[in-house]
């Protein structure tokens, strides 16, 4: 008797967990159904927007890196016409305002000068 009782209480323990996996199963069925349908939906919005608002940036930089290059003088050449002006004679003074140089980096240039012969 204890037997078949215990054979019973066990087979309605696994029915019970049958009905609980089934269950599971099916709610995470309709759980990936709705994210699918969700990310199928979203998939153009998510990549549309950042893409158009990276071109837009990209272009804004290359227009400014433009008007960078176009309106700044090369350093080096800045660079070898103080030396040349300071070779000549030129003070403090000149070399700033002609070449676009900071006080210190005029007198830089002056001292690095060779000396007159």
């Amino acid at each position: 008797m204890w037997l078949e009782l215990g054979v019973g209480v066990l087979l309605l323990v696994a029915l019970a967990q049958s009905a609980l996996l089934f269950q599971g199963w099916r709610q995470l069925r309709e759980l990936e159904q709705r994210v699918a349908e969700l990310s199928h939906a979203a998939g153009p919005a998510c990549t549309d927007v950042p893409t158009s608002m990276l071109v837009t940036a990209l272009g804004r930089l290359e227009r400014q890196l433009g008007r960078i290059e176009q309106s700044a003088p090369p350093a080096r050449q800045s660079y070898e016409l103080a030396q040349r002006l300071a070779r000549e004679g030129a003070d403090v003074e000149q070399l700033v305002s002609r070449c676009g140089l900071s006080r210190d980096e005029a007198k830089l240039v002056l001292a690095m000068r060779p000396p007159a012969r």
